[in-house]
């Protein structure tokens, strides 16, 4: 089975789902009713005892291989979140888990999931693609052991030179992997580009932390806009990009790769939104959010915020509290962006 024709590009692939999904031209509607209170090639770092035995600070634990580098939690708390915030952003893609052209007529048969977390989304892929061989990284070894016999997953620093043959991948992917990167362009999308196969595809799925709105209804004391701005001073202080979304379609034009598109899905925070699937989707991202906030928070506030681990818990109930006020209109942009690598090109 062949990735792509040697002579294909994305002309014969029909984006109908772009116009479908992408709501970043369109106003999600609030709802009225709502009421006012409202080692060969595959060689890795071996699962040693010092990796599996994580950092423990402020009541959580980090992972230890590279420790320091990634500054959210890796627990049993923040795993299930994780797991949650999969099942979220599959029902806001309508059950996708790709844009990239792919079926089981046309299959990908090497892919690489960078930041894997709990490993979900490369479990589901080795499913869907029985063919195909999925390899999933991640700093931290919290993927369950029973996973289809197509999936293998490793402890791996992606952000350091690749161990990967060049021309490799047929498809190379990444997810909410905000705060993990020095500089995504180089360390993740120029390499992305040299070791994935002539008409191999990468497609970036991140989200944007700053919340936004349409109708003014979010003002600048909005405490959710508050956090995320703390939370975006202090990973630049810790040399890591946290809003990277509007960046990545250029980046990926820039490195080289062609047929690039893009999709923006609005998020909403809160059940705030009239049309019932994004208000249930609301819902639960507030709810995933809002329990995943002092992780999310803690460390990176504590080392580069200037704040202590009790100031930090403090302003975390007003920002709560913000998330429940429903005649706030905010939601969070996650940019979809995929591209081909030129045939012809080693």
């Amino acid at each position: 089975m062949t990735f792509l024709p040697s002579n294909s590009g994305c002309n014969g692939f029909q984006f109908t789902f772009e116009t479908y999904l992408d709501s970043s031209s369109r106003n999600i509607e609030a709802d009225s009713d709502i009421s006012s209170s409202g080692r060969d090639i595959y060689d890795s770092v071996s699962l040693s005892e010092s990796i599996s035995k994580y950092e423990e600070q402020f009541g959580r634990t980090y992972h230890s291989y590279r420790a320091g580098s990634y500054h959210y939690p890796n627990d049993p708390t923040e795993t299930e979140r994780l797991d949650d915030q999969y099942e979220i952003a599959k029902e806001l893609m309508e059950g996708r888990n790709y844009f990239a052209p792919f079926s089981p007529k046309n299959s990908p048969r090497k892919v690489l999931d960078i930041g894997t977390g709990t490993g979900t989304w490369a479990i589901d892929m080795g499913d869907e693609f029985p063919e195909a061989e999925i390899i999933g990284t991640d700093l931290s070894p919290v993927q369950p052991d029973l996973v289809p016999p197509n999936v293998r997953f490793f402890v791996e620093d992606s952000s350091e030179e690749w161990i990967y043959a060049p021309n490799h991948f047929d498809y190379i992917h990444t997810r909410y992997t905000l705060g993990c990167w020095k500089d995504m362009k180089s360390q993740i999308i120029q390499r992305a580009f040299a070791h994935l196969k002539p008409g191999g595809w990468l497609e970036c799925q991140e989200l944007n932390t700053l919340p936004v709105c349409d109708d003014g209804s979010m003002t600048d004391d909005y405490k959710l806009l508050q956090w995320a701005r703390d939370m975006d001073d202090a990973s630049r202080a810790a040399d890591r990009q946290l809003v990277i979304g509007d960046e990545i379609k250029r980046w990926l034009e820039e490195v080289g790769f062609v047929d690039v598109q893009q999709i923006v899905l609005k998020l909403p925070v809160g059940g705030w939104a009239k049309e019932p699937r994004l208000k249930h989707l609301g819902m639960l991202w507030q709810r995933n959010l809002s329990g995943g906030l002092s992780g999310l928070s803690v460390g990176l506030l504590h080392r580069f915020g200037g704040k202590t681990t009790e100031q930090v818990e403090v302003d975390l109930v007003g920002v709560r509290n913000s998330m429940f006020d429903r005649n706030v209109h905010a939601y969070m942009k996650i940019h979809v962006v995929w591209g081909r690598k030129p045939d012809g090109i080693s």
